[in-house]
């Protein structure tokens, strides 16, 4: 979201590139821009990216900020406004700041007033932890779903990922209907870390998502307290499906011809247990799949 380097790492991946119109049939649209704002501090300045949902008069906006201040950024906020939640200007805002060279502070600024959904911690076997905090709202037809995902060794968070989900549908079944085109489901997904006491972003999206797919995935959250991409079946077959072509790559890669074989089965060659040949070895042929040395 947004190409400006200063004092981080950023990285945008997404299926519509910023600056962009999308067009989603007659009554829905999506709006992806970036800018900049000024303070009366020399140097100082505001970056702003914004991708706004609007869906037959409903609106729902995401937003990254980076608040640059002598060309270093003093802190980074995620911010949700969605017109279903929250009136006029009020939203959600989720500032992030650096503490120290490796680890990051996380705050909630709620304008407006909402509850997570659930909350979960889990501490694996290094005694890392994951505070994950999931926030489900809307009606079946318009509806949405914040994840907040917090890794965490030593009291500290050392990465944070913010995801939303956005879904639009009109909740008909019918084949021939002229608003097919309105149903629509789309993630962001934020990444934020530190890499050489810089901020490490990157932004994946918006990508579709089929709306079947996501609501499943809702119910599962919803169910479980759980998140992870995976539960969109969309995303997992995707997964799966670069998964296996991986596999078949690696497959093929590991398949070694072998030279033809010379000679008859008498030309046969054993190896004793001291690691001496035994017999000649002429036209036999040794297939080893894997071979580790160690000295």
């Amino acid at each position: 979201m947004g190409n400006n380097n200063v004092a981080c790492y950023l990285r945008q991946r997404g299926s519509f590139p910023f600056p962009s119109h999308i067009q989603l049939g007659t009554d829905a649209t999506i709006n992806m821009k970036t800018y900049i704002s000024h303070s009366s501090v020399d140097g100082d300045y505001t970056e702003k990216a914004e991708v706004l949902y609007t869906v037959e008069g409903s609106k729902c906006k995401l937003g990254l900020e980076r608040s640059v201040c002598n060309g270093h950024i003093n802190f980074l906020s995620f911010l949700l406004h969605d017109s279903i939640i929250c009136s006029d200007k009020k939203g959600l805002r989720l500032p992030i700041m650096k503490m120290g060279t490796d680890s990051l502070c996380l705050s909630f600024a709620f304008q407006c007033s909402i509850a997570w959904t659930k909350t979960r911690k889990n501490v694996d076997a290094w005694g890392g932890v994951t505070n994950t905090n999931v926030y489900l709202y809307g009606t079946a037809n318009r509806c949405g779903l914040l994840v907040l995902e917090g890794k965490k060794n030593d009291y500290a968070s050392n990465a944070v990922t913010i995801v939303h989900y956005f879904v639009s549908s009109n909740g008909s079944v019918a084949v021939n209907r002229s608003s097919e085109t309105t149903d629509i489901g789309f993630s962001v997904v934020t990444k934020v870390g530190i890499s050489d006491d810089k901020f490490d972003i990157t932004v994946e999206g918006p990508d579709p998502h089929p709306v079947s797919a996501l609501l499943y995935m809702f119910d599962e959250v919803n169910r479980t307290g759980i998140w992870k991409p995976s539960m969109c079946p969309h995303c997992r077959n995707i997964q799966r499906e670069h998964s296996r072509m991986f596999s078949q790559s690696d497959s093929e890669d590991d398949v070694v011809s072998l030279p033809p074989r010379l000679g008859n089965q008498r030309n046969a060659a054993t190896i004793a247990n001291d690691g001496r040949f035994r017999g000649h070895a002429n036209g036999s042929y040794i297939r080893c799949r894997n071979f580790y040395g160690f000295n």
